[in-house]
């Protein structure tokens, strides 16, 4: 019949469909980021390279673009310094943290 699916689409309730975010967990990249600033911090105090080579490291261990983890240490940047000068851990420390990882 014309004109039927109008007449009762107002008096049907349709469901509405929730939103939910989809996309990478906000607390897994967070903790991805600490582990990527002691690591950072691993390779430019206790290991003493270079900028770009704890870059190059960086990106290869956590597959992430040495653009990205540039950004990432930026938007850390208090979290960073805060490693840097006032925790400074020893590779003891870093092993405890994060025993998966090759100190």
């Amino acid at each position: 019949m014309r004109g039927q699916k109008a007449l009762f689409n107002n008096y049907v309730n349709k469901p509405v469909a929730k939103t939910t975010k989809k996309g990478r967990s906000s607390d897994l990249i967070a903790l991805r980021d600490e582990c990527l600033l002691y690591r950072y911090y691993y390779y430019i105090k206790l290991q003493s390279k270079r900028y770009d080579m704890a870059i190059q490291e960086l990106s290869n261990e956590f597959w992430v673009r040495n653009s990205n983890i540039i950004y990432r240490m930026k938007c850390n940047s208090d979290r960073l310094e805060q490693i840097m000068k006032q925790e400074q851990p020893d590779v003891k420390q870093l092993q405890s943290l994060y025993p998966w990882l090759v100190w």
